[in-house]
C-alpha cells in the first residue's frame, strides 16, 4: 500500500475540524493534563530501559495472528516482522510525551490506513484492551510500592489510549466519505485506479460483453527498463515520470476505457466492446506512440518506451484471472523480441515462460558452478597487424552444452543478475589484464561490455575504481563499451558518469555504432576514444552499397573528431581490404580469430609480442594439406613461425586465418 501523503492528512483533518482548539477540547473533556504527561514520560523511559514495546508487540501479534480474520490482512510470514516493529514504534508514541499536530496526524493516518484494508473498528477495542492490560502488571511492578503514583499513572495512561481511540476512529465516522473511497481505489501517486478497482472495472466490462456478445481486451503495459532511471536518480525523479507516463496513457484512450496502476511501472488498459483484433491493434500501437516524445523532469529529459502484452475475452479465457495471466505472457514475449512492441497472447506461450524460468533458475546458479567463463577475442592495429587490445566476452557451458550469449545476457539483464555478473566480468577481464602486463604484454588493453544497469548504478564509479586497486589494473589498460542507444536514453547523465571514468583514465568506447539514434551535439560531449562500427554494416560492405555509405561516414565522421574506429565482424579479406583503405584504425572478428579462453590467448599474445620486426599477421598464407596440415607459404625472413618455406606452419592464429 503506498504511503499516505501529508496534504491528505491534512484535508482529511480540515473536514473533521480537527483544530488546534478541538484538541485542546478534547483533552479537557478527559481531564487530560500536563501532569498526566509527566506521569506518562516517567514510565516510557522505564519501558525503553526493559525494552517494552518489544516484548508486547510479540505478544500481541501472537494473539492477533490467532484469530483468521485478522490474520487474513498480513500478506506473508515476512510481513509479521515489519508489522511487529510498526506496533511498537507505534504503542511508544503513546507516552512519549509529544501529543502535537504530528502525533494528531499520525493517528489520523493510522485509522486512514485500516480503512484502506478493510480493517474495522470492532477490532481496535480488543487492541487497545491488551495494551492496558499488559501495562497494567509492568507499571505496577515499577512504582506499585507507591500506591497513590501508581493509581495516578494508570489514570494518565487511560487518559491518553481514548484520547489516540478517538483520533484513530475519527477517520470511520467523519469527514467526506467519497473522497475517502476515492483514496480507497485510486493510487495516489497517479490517481488511476490501483488493483481493487481494476478488478472491479474488468469483471462488469466481462459481464457486459458477455450479454452482448463483444470482446473485452486487457493490455498488460510495462515501462521498459525503468528500474535504471529509479536506481540512478531516485524515485522522486522516477515518480515524475510514472506520473507522465500515465497521463500520456489516458489520453490515448477513450473515456469508457480504464487505465490503472498495478504499481511501479506497471499498467493495465481495459478496452471494451472491441469487434476486432485490428482495433485492438490500432489502439496498442497509439499507445506505444503517446510515450515517444521525451519527458523533461528537472534537468534531465527522458526518452521512454513501453512493452504490452494482450490478451482478449472470451478466447484467450473467461475470467480476468486467466485473461491477466496471459496478458502478461504475452508482455514477456514482447520484452523478449526486444521491448517497445505489444504482442498478442498465444496459445504456447505457457511452455515458453517454463523455459524460461528454468534458464533463469540454471543461470543464477551458473556463477556458484563456475559455469561462467571469460573469452578474448583480439584487436588488431590495421595498420600494423599487432594485436593492440582484446575484447572480454562473457560466455556460459552448463553440462557440456554451449548456451549462445544471445540466450541469456538479455535475462540475466532483465533479472538483475548483471549487477553481480557483471562485476564479476569486470574483476577477471582486470585481473587477466594485469596478469599479460606482467608476463611482458605491453601496452595491451582489455574491453568490457557495460549494461544499461551497471552504468546507471550509483555505485559503478566506485566498483570500477576499487576493482583497479585490487587487481592492479592500470585505468589506461580498461576500455569500457558502452552501445549508443544506452548512451542516448539518458544522454545528460551519461556524460556525468562517463566523465569521471575517463578523469580516472579509463577509456570509452561506444559499441554498435550506427544501430541507434545519437545526436552529433551530444557526441561532442561524451569523453569517448574510439567507435565500434557495427558487425552488420562491416559484414555487407562488400555487397550492399548503402552498408558500404555508412561504414564510410562513420569513419569519417570519427576521424573529424579525433577518434579512433574499430570495425567489427570481419571475416573476409575483402572486408578488411576495404576497411584498410578508409583509414579504419582496429579490427576485430573471426578473420583473425574466435575468441579464446585466457589460456588459449595467452600464448598467441606472447607470440605476437616477440614477432619480427614488420611481421603482419595479415600476410600469413598456408596450404592445407588433407584439410588438418598447414604447409607455410612465406618466406623464412618473413615468418618466425615457419624454419623454412614449406615447414609445418606454427603460428597460433593459421588455423583461424584460413578457415574463413
Amino acid at each position: 500500500m503506498s504511503p499516505i501523503d501529508r496534504q491528505t492528512l491534512d484535508q482529511i483533518a480540515a473536514e473533521i475540524g480537527l483544530t488546534a482548539d478541538e484538541i485542546a477540547r478534547r483533552k479537557e473533556f478527559l481531564e487530560f493534563t500536563e501532569a498526566d504527561i509527566e506521569k506518562l514520560c516517567d514510565i516510557h523511559d522505564h519501558m525503553t530501559d526493559v525494552h517494552l514495546e518489544d516484548i508486547f508487540s510479540e505478544l500481541f501479534y501472537t494473539h492477533l495472528t490467532a484469530f483468521p480474520d485478522l490474520r487474513a490482512f498480513i500478506p506473508d510470514e515476512a510481513a509479521v516482522g515489519r508489522l511487529m516493529r510498526i506496533q511498537a514504534r507505534y504503542f511508544m508514541r503513546l507516552t512519549a510525551g509529544d501529543y502535537g499536530e504530528s502525533y494528531v496526524l499520525d493517528r489520523l493516518a493510522v485509522g486512514l490506513a485500516h480503512q484502506r484494508i478493510g480493517l474495522e473498528p470492532r477490532w481496535y477495542t480488543g487492541a487497545y484492551r491488551k495494551y492496558l492490560s499488559f501495562l497494567l502488571g509492568s507499571v505496577y511492578a515499577h512504582i506499585g510500592h507507591d500506591e497513590g503514583r501508581f493509581l495516578a499513572t494508570y489514570d494518565a495512561l487511560l487518559k491518553v489510549v481514548f484520547l489516540d481511540m478517538e483520533l484513530a476512529l475519527d477517520t470511520y465516522f467523519h469527514g467526506d466519505r467519497q473522497k475517502l473511497l476515492h483514496m480507497a481505489n485510486h493510487d495516489a501517486l497517479t490517481g488511476l485506479p490501483n488493483r481493487m478497482l481494476l478488478s472491479d472495472r474488468i469483471e462488469r466490462a466481462l459481464l457486459q460483453a458477455h450479454r452482448d456478445g463483444n470482446q473485452v481486451a486487457l493490455l498488460f503495459i510495462d515501462l521498459d527498463r525503468f528500474k535504471n532511471i529509479n536506481d540512478a536518480l531516485g524515485h522522486p525523479v522516477g515518480d515524475a515520470v510514472i506520473t507522465e507516463a500515465a497521463r500520456r496513457l489516458v489520453a490515448a484512450l477513450r473515456e469508457e476505457d480504464t487505465v490503472a496502476r498495478l504499481g511501479g511501472d506497471e499498467f493495465v488498459a481495459v478496452l471494451s466492446g472491441m469487434e476486432r483484433e485490428e482495433t485492438i491493434a490500432i489502439v496498442a500501437n497509439k499507445l506505444l506512440k503517446s510515450l515517444e516524445a521525451p519527458i523533461a523532469v528537472a534537468t534531465h529529459e527522458f526518452y521512454i518506451s513501453a512493452s504490452i502484452g494482450i490478451a482478449v475475452y472470451p478466447g484467450d479465457g473467461a475470467t480476468q484471472d486467466v485473461l491477466m495471466k496471459n496478458a502478461d505472457l504475452a508482455l514477456y514475449r514482447a520484452k523478449q523480441e526486444g521491448r517497445n512492441a505489444f504482442r498478442f497472447y498465444q496459445r504456447g506461450m505457457n511452455e515458453l515462460l517454463m523455459t524460461r524460468l528454468n534458464l533463469e533458475t540454471r543461470v543464477r546458479r551458473a556463477m556458484e558452478k563456475g559455469e561462467l567463463t571469460l573469452h578474448y577475442q583480439p584487436q588488431v592495429d590495421l595498420g600494423s597487424g599487432q594485436i593492440v587490445a582484446v575484447e572480454g566476452l562473457l560466455r556460459w557451458s552448463s553440462e557440456g552444452m554451449f548456451i549462445p550469449p544471445l540466450a541469456f545476457i538479455p535475462l540475466i539483464e532483465e533479472t538483475g543478475l548483471i549487477l553481480p555478473i557483471g562485476e564479476w566480468v569486470l574483476e577477471t577481464a582486470c585481473r587477466q589484464v594485469a596478469a599479460w602486463h606482467a608476463q611482458g604484454i605491453l601496452g595491451l588493453k582489455v574491453a568490457v561490455n557495460l549494461s544499461m544497469r551497471q552504468l546507471w548504478n550509483k555505485d559503478f564509479f566506485d566498483v570500477v575504481w576499487r576493482i583497479l586497486a585490487q587487481t592492479g589494473c592500470r585505468p589506461e589498460w580498461l576500455e569500457l563499451e558502452i552501445t549508443e542507444s544506452i548512451l542516448m536514453d539518458n544522454p545528460t547523465e551519461a556524460v556525468s558518469v562517463l566523465r569521471k571514468l575517463a578523469d580516472l583514465g579509463v577509456t570509452i568506447a561506444i559499441d554498435d555504432f550506427g544501430t541507434g539514434y545519437s545526436s552529433l551535439a551530444y557526441l561532442k560531449r561524451f569523453p569517448v576514444q574510439s567507435l565500434k562500427v557495427d558487425r552488420t554494416f562491416v559484414q555487407n560492405v562488400s555487397c550492399d552499397a548503402d552498408d558500404a555509405a555508412i561504414v564510410r561516414a562513420v569513419i569519417a565522421l570519427a576521424h573529424s573528431l579525433d577518434l579512433k574506429v574499430v570495425g567489427e565482424g570481419v571475416e573476409d579479406a575483402a572486408q578488411l581490404a576495404f576497411l584498410s583503405s578508409l583509414g579504419c584504425n582496429l579490427g576485430q572478428g573471426y578473420y583473425f580469430s574466435t575468441p579464446l579462453p585466457a589460456a588459449e590467448m595467452t600464448p598467441m599474445l606472447l607470440n605476437a609480442a616477440s614477432l619480427a620486426p614488420g611481421f603482419d599477421i595479415r600476410n600469413c598464407r598456408v596450404r592445407w594439406i588433407g584439410g588438418r596440415i598447414a604447409k607455410c607459404m612465406v618466406d623464412k625472413g618473413a615468418c618466425p613461425f615457419a624454419r623454412v618455406p614449406g615447414d609445418l606452419c606454427e603460428h597460433p592464429l593459421v588455423d583461424r586465418i584460413t578457415a574463413m
